[in-house]
């Protein structure tokens, strides 16, 4: 009898614990089922690094990319900070709710909450203000239509440009985020910018923001003014002059031990960045105008010498 009792509570044991296990498998089957995800970023790239995850605009009928290349973003400005400290929606269920989808990304606002903000140099706030009299949002084109801050800083794969920094990589980075919608420029038999000499050395050399923001005072990072064709920076002098604007913009990136060179040789062999008109050297002036000079002395002499002989041999044939 007591060993009946024995083996009728150990099956009651075995069948609680199976029914336990069953009603777990089941509530996990669910969460799975719903898509109950965590707040870890690869929780996010689980479904977003697949390079084919996109959706259809139901009002443009565009495809809109949701890819997330991981590694990339391991490497961009934004690699520490958690997907949910932007996308604070519920995002936590899959598929993400409709309200979730619709949320506009404040890019100004969270990077002036951060403790650091106050003590920029440069504020979001106006940068904020500098697009908002930028073409990108006062243009009537309805290809710039709800233009914002991703249109050119992708979150995911924006990097800083930093000191140091090869002259040639930044400029090919930062020319391309123009070209990827500005593209026509680049067509063999487009018009635009025939008046910029050697206009492909140009593009190769300076970065578009060089000519289509307004100049800012010495020190200070570019504007995020875009301008129109029009009201664009067709002076030369701007670049091609010892006031070394372009210095101040572009070049602002050489490494620090560039920074304390001066000179040409040093602006032409160390830093790769020389410019007609710009790059100029004291010594190297008073040399080349001291061999100006010299060499305009001998001519003045050679002639007046020739002037003399001349005189004497004329003089000498009239003796005759």
């Amino acid at each position: 009898m007591h060993n009946r009792l024995t083996k009728r509570a150990s099956g009651w044991l075995a069948g609680a614990v199976l029914l336990s296990a069953l009603l777990g498998t089941s509530s996990t089957s669910t969460a799975a089922i719903h898509g109950q995800l965590g707040t870890d970023n690869s929780d996010c790239l689980r479904c977003h690094r697949m390079e084919t995850l996109a959706y259809r605009d139901p009002q443009s009928g565009e495809l809109v990319d949701l890819h997330v290349n991981g590694e990339q973003f391991g490497h961009s400005a934004h690699a520490e900070v958690p997907c949910i400290d932007c996308h604070q929606g519920d995002f936590g269920q899959y598929p993400h709710p409709a309200a979730a989808l619709a949320q506009r990304l404040d890019c100004v606002g969270c990077h002036e909450d951060q403790p650091d903000a106050h003590e920029r140099a440069y504020r979001f706030q106006t940068i904020e203000q500098e697009f908002a009299r930028s073409i990108h949002a006062t243009s009537d084109s309805p290809k710039v239509k709800g233009f914002n801050c991703h249109h050119c800083h992708d979150p995911h794969t924006f990097r800083n440009s930093a000191i140091g920094q090869p002259i040639a990589e930044i400029v090919r980075s930062d020319n391309q985020l123009c070209l990827s919608c500005h593209s026509k420029i680049r067509e063999p038999y487009s018009t635009a910018h025939l008046w910029l000499p050697k206009r492909d050395k140009h593009w190769q050399a300076v970065r578009c923001l060089e000519c289509h923001t307004p100049l800012t005072d010495l020190g200070q990072p570019v504007s995020h003014q875009l301008l129109a064709g029009k009201d664009s920076n067709f002076d030369c002098v701007n670049c091609h002059s010892q006031e070394q604007r372009l210095l101040q913009r572009l070049y602002q990136y050489r490494s620090a031990t560039d920074l304390e060179n001066s000179g040409w040789l040093s602006k032409a062999i160390l830093n790769q960045s020389y410019v007609v008109g710009m790059s100029r050297s004291p010594l190297l002036d008073a040399l080349g105008l001291g061999v100006m000079g010299l060499t305009l002395c001998v001519l003045i002499a050679h002639g007046w010498g020739r002037y003399r002989a001349y005189r004497r041999f004329r003089q000498h044939q009239l003796e005759q």
